[in-house]
């Protein structure tokens, strides 16, 4: 069996479902992720207040 099997069959069977979701935030603590640049921040930024939303058919993706 491998590592990732016995991980599972160990979540599976002796975790309980209401202590799921603090496993889950637990694993992502050791997943690495990037850091945002400052220009992706400022655009965050400036665009909180919005609740406009595009359509993926209406972007040009060329």
């Amino acid at each position: 069996m491998s590592t990732r099997e016995m991980i599972c069959h160990l979540v599976n069977d002796s975790v309980p479902n209401d202590e799921l979701e603090l496993l889950y935030k637990i694993v992502l603590k050791f997943i690495p992720t990037d850091e945002p640049e400052l220009d992706e921040l400022e655009a965050l930024e400036n665009t909180a207040d919005e609740t406009e939303f595009v359509s993926h058919d209406a972007i040009n993706w060329d």
